[in-house]
């Protein structure tokens, strides 16, 4: 049989590869004639090339991985929403639901063309060229949110590199409506939560795509530490391929359309709709600095105020304007104005800081107790224990 060409000869083995994990994870992929089905990828792994390396050398034309090989892919450990720190193994899709939460930004998603711009993220390369400092992020609701001077990108999970790892946790499974190309139903909750974890790191995976476009950018997400280091330029390569991002709107997570977000207007947009008091993130993580922020405005306020009222003296030292007497109501009514505007400004401040305070103080003495009686055992435990 004639030699194939290099490219002809990765596709081959890719094809064979993907027609065996159909057969080993017993019909979790839908496949037509060999090939996915185009019209719902979240059944499936949207990539087959195996970027990761792993001790026993296997490449993309070996058998899948099992549960014990796709469990180090997943953080050493994670908080639960019970502020309890346990380990993926115990409850892997609870850890991969933390990893790709993005609930904040879905709760504002009408609202994010005032953050963001329905366009890709800019690269890595031309991040730098805007003085923007990447800053490391585990959170996925604050991947591509910036403020000045600085940018906040998760690195990529290993876990999301590895197809076996997408057929295994995050596709659908064959009894799911999704997998029929039908409407969720209400007897398919797991399933549909299955879908929403799958485009949201499909939409993840994309933003990377927009990322890492030239060798520089690759290489500047090694250095910065944001890609695994056994990932190549070559397999990048075929990895954005397989992604079919000229057509992968459809079956992303809405957060995604949007490329990088402006912390500040997050903030903003939080504040008006969500949680008044906090924002998106604490800007404050002390009083002090609330008291900085604030009186830093108002005295240049009263810097504009001062030189408002000496022009003021100046005019009615004329004698056009002394005897003016529209001139001179609103010179009195300024006068009352300067002093009056900045007292109350900064009782306003003060009473601020107040809520603030209160409210803070109620919350933690809630959280603490609640913690307690999660962390104490109770009397009936503790008889159980002795």
């Amino acid at each position: 049989m004639a030699k194939q060409s290099g490219v002809e000869a990765t596709y081959d083995v890719v094809a064979r590869h993907r027609n065996r994990t159909v057969l080993e994870c017993k019909g979790r992929c839908l496949v037509l004639n060999g090939q996915e089905s185009t019209a719902k990828m979240h059944h499936a792994a949207p990539f087959s090339v195996r970027l990761l390396k792993y001790q026993d050398n296997q490449d993309a034309s070996e058998s899948p991985l099992d549960d014990c090989q796709l469990t180090p892919l997943l953080p050493a450990s994670y908080c639960t929403e019970s502020d309890d720190l346990t380990t993926p193994s115990r409850q892997v899709r609870a850890c991969i639901r933390m990893e790709l939460d993005v609930h904040r930004l879905n709760n504002i998603d009408g609202w994010l063309w005032i953050a963001g711009r329905l366009t890709p993220p800019r690269p890595l390369h031309h991040q730098l060229l805007l003085s923007r400092e990447i800053f490391i992020t585990e959170q996925m609701d604050m991947h591509l949110v910036w403020t000045t001077g600085r940018i906040f990108i998760k690195p990529i999970p290993r876990f999301l590199l590895e197809p076996c790892f997408w057929i295994q946790y995050l596709c659908c499974g064959p009894e799911c409506d999704c997998s029929n190309g039908e409407p969720h139903s209400q007897g398919s909750v797991q399933e549909c939560e299955c879908r929403r974890l799958w485009k949201c790191a499909l939409g993840f995976l994309f933003s990377y795509a927009a990322l890492i476009r030239h060798e520089s950018d690759f290489f500047t997400a090694k250095d910065k530490h944001l890609l695994p280091e056994e990932v190549e330029w070559s397999g990048w390569i075929s990895f954005v391929e397989q992604l079919n991002t000229e057509h992968i709107y459809p079956d992303i997570d809405p957060r995604f359309y949007h490329g990088e977000l402006r912390l500040s207007r997050l903030n903003k947009i939080y504040r008006l709709s969500q949680t008044p008091l906090l924002g998106y993130m604490a800007h404050w993580n002390q009083y002090a600095a609330f008291f900085q922020d604030n009186f830093a405005w108002l005295a240049g306020t009263t810097v504009y105020v001062a030189l408002v009222l000496t022009a003021m003296q100046v005019g009615l030292a004329t004698d056009s304007l002394k005897n003016n007497d529209a001139f001179q109501s609103a010179s009195y009514g300024f006068t009352v104005f300067s002093i009056l505007g900045p007292l109350i400004c900064a009782g306003l401040i003060v009473l601020t800081f107040c809520f603030i305070f209160i409210f803070n103080w109620i919350m933690t003495g809630i959280k603490k107790r609640s913690r307690l009686r999660h962390i104490r055992p109770g009397p009936d435990h503790r008889s159980s224990i002795a």
